[in-house]
């Protein structure tokens, strides 16, 4: 165990630090030259780390430095998206190696889909010289809620069958450990590592595209809830009607989102095939029809954050997904907007993360837990055989 504890300080100090000697090593951590040297020997021995090349600009004889070995594992980071499926692989340090993308064939079945994905993700395993089942780690980012389980899925309207059963699908063909996250969870916990939430602990990342979802990172942690549909926002009644006794208010998301929006296109006779590109292009070129639709979708953003602020009290709103990310029209609106709803008003700010959010939280996150398990397995004692009742 004490071997197992100082393999696992040295590899920590080498990710951390290396390259680096064993010399430099054993004066940044509390242990002697030869216990790190040993360390350092059974390090190798086990392919976590790597000899780079001797240190230079010293006297005497240069000593070698290491480095943990960037292909000691590899993990798959997935995007599937309403309509298209974004994947990479990346090594054991975060750094993608190969990526793929391709348009979802979700229309064709949940067994079509998780072939797809299979497919794909074995092809990114040989990119990298790698059978499937040699991938460490797989995250797969789902428009769904994922249960505690970390399977069952709901609110999946984009997937095969509402995603009934698929997450099981997904569990049962995959041949590696793989873990399906949500995916404005894993956008949520890209800006925390790569935009705009990398300075705060306490952010809301308001994600609109198709729908409407909430990523609510709260102590620095992202915030699933008791059965994972924290942050499905879209759910919220909406402020623009008073339903008689016994009839539901309509839902925010039935006055938000790309559908919404196509629709308003349709109704006020907008060029153009009323996509939310093509409206917001529009509104940029100064449409009077198109200007009022991005007003009306920052009045609906704005409603969300002022009844998410006061609950959570968030440092930042971040706007990301499709829609969203359109700072230069929406962000004024939304603050404009705010200031009617709430008397809370954290900045906004638009991501700049853009088509990549969901896919590189996914990767990021593959990436962690296939270095957690590669450092631990090449750390962990190596049972010793019993004594032969016949010595």
């Amino acid at each position: 165990m004490l071997r197992s504890l100082n393999g696992r300080a040295v590899l920590e100090a080498i990710d951390e630090e290396g390259p680096v000697t064993t010399t430099d090593l054993a004066g940044r951590i509390p242990l002697s030259r030869p216990t790190v040297a040993a360390a350092v020997g059974l390090l190798l021995e086990r392919g976590v780390i790597t000899e780079v090349g001797p240190a230079t600009g010293r006297k005497g004889p240069a000593p070698a430095q290491y480095e943990v070995n960037a292909d000691c594992a590899f993990a798959i980071g997935l995007d599937v998206g309403h309509r298209r499926i974004r994947a990479a692989v990346a090594d054991v340090t975060g750094r993608v190696r190969a990526r793929a993308e391709a348009e979802q064939h979700g229309d064709q079945g949940a067994g079509a889909l998780v072939g797809q994905v299979l497919e794909m993700c074995g092809d990114l395993a040989g990119q990298v010289g790698r059978e499937l089942s040699d991938i460490t780690q797989v995250v797969a980012g789902l428009p769904a809620a994922v249960g505690p389980d970390g399977r069952r899925l709901s609110y999946a309207a984009g997937l095969p069958d509402a995603g009934a059963g698929l997450g099981e699908a997904f569990g049962r063909a995959v041949p590696v450990p793989l873990v399906l996250e949500n995916d404005v969870n894993l956008a949520a916990l890209a800006e925390r590592t790569h935009g705009r939430g990398t300075d705060t602990d306490d952010f809301v990342l308001v994600s609109l595209g198709v729908g409407l979802g909430l990523g609510l990172v709260v102590d620095g942690r992202v915030r699933r809830g008791a059965t994972g549909v924290a942050g499905e926002a879209g759910y919220l009644p909406s402020d623009r009607m008073i339903a008689p006794a016994g009839q539901r208010r309509d839902l925010v998301q039935e006055h938000l989102g790309a559908r919404y929006i196509s629709a308003e296109a349709r109704r006020l006779g907008l060029p153009g095939d009323g996509s939310p590109r093509t409206v917001f292009g529009l509104a940029r070129a100064g449409d009077p029809g198109a200007l009022a639709i991005v007003d009306d979708t920052a009045r609906s953003v704005a409603y969300v954050v002022a009844c998410v602020v006061p609950l959570i009290d968030p440092a930042l709103i971040v706007l990301g997904g499709a829609i969203g990310a359109n700072g230069d029209l929406l962000l004024e609106a939304v603050d404009r907007h705010l200031a009617d709803f709430s008397t809370f008003r954290p900045p906004v700010v638009a991501s700049g993360l853009g088509q990549d959010a969901v896919l590189t939280g996914a990767t990021t996150m593959s990436a962690e837990l296939a270095r957690e398990a590669a450092f631990a397995a090449a750390t962990t004692p190596v049972p010793q055989a019993e004594p032969s009742a016949l010595s």
